[in-house]
């Protein structure tokens, strides 16, 4: 236990030094992301918040403890969880069926992290999405440091064993970018203005945390039951 926490928090020290790296580069790009048509968002009919069907899920649907994650692929932290805390909770609690976990994109800025949360919901054409969805945070510096990433998540979809080329061309035709607004403006229905932010079974807790804290709020949940 001692030792997950350690790895964890020596990981938010890298990340917060690497965020501080990103926000200089920020600062000094000569050229904008490319933008985002935020006319395309969808609004609902009558104000009703958007599906949770909007989420990529993992687990059991009669599951006795629902996790929710809104993330941004871009987000120094969510990274850290998708890579550190994630993995082991899927183990434990999701493949176990304890638990099912979903997904919701939440692109707080333009661009590319729009198109990497694309990138990842057309590799589960390809029935890769969790692999996607964990090199795209593990590599978030990488591709988001190109103006143009989509050439660059094809190269990760073929080492994954993918079709880079029918990804690549799915990211281009928007196939995926009005569930992936869909999902942003159920995030922001819910008055969420961080990223990550979790419900455990409606409960919610922002920010970080490590797969000890995690796992404590679930077990909570399922001594309940």
């Amino acid at each position: 236990m001692a030792s997950s926490q350690s790895k964890f928090y020596a990981a938010l020290a890298l990340i917060l030094v690497a965020g501080a790296a990103l926000i200089g580069y920020a600062a000094i790009r000569e050229e904008p992301e490319p933008p985002v048509d935020t006319a395309a968002i969808p609004t609902g009919s009558s104000g009703e918040l958007v599906s949770a069907e909007v989420g990529v899920s993992k687990g059991e649907l009669d599951a006795a403890v629902v996790i929710e994650e809104y993330a941004d692929f871009q987000c120094g932290y969510c990274g850290m969880v998708a890579t550190l805390t994630i993995p082991q909770i899927m183990e434990e609690y999701v493949e176990t069926g304890k638990a099912r976990f979903i997904f919701f994109d939440y692109p707080l800025g333009p661009g590319a992290s729009v198109l990497a949360a694309e990138a990842a919901r057309c590799a589960g054409d390809q029935n890769a999405y969790w692999p996607m969805h964990r090199v795209l945070f593990t590599r978030m510096r990488e591709w988001g440091s190109k103006r143009e990433p989509r050439g660059i998540f094809g190269e990760y979809a073929d080492a994954l064993g993918l079709d880079g080329r029918a990804l690549e061309e799915c990211v281009e035709s928007h196939k995926y970018r009005e569930i992936v607004l869909a999902s942003q403006l159920r995030a922001r229905q819910l008055g969420l203005n961080s990223t990550p932010t979790f419900f455990i079974n409606g409960r919610r807790h922002t920010g970080a945390m490590g797969y000890d804290q995690l796992a404590a709020l679930i077990e909570e949940e399922l001594a309940k039951q």
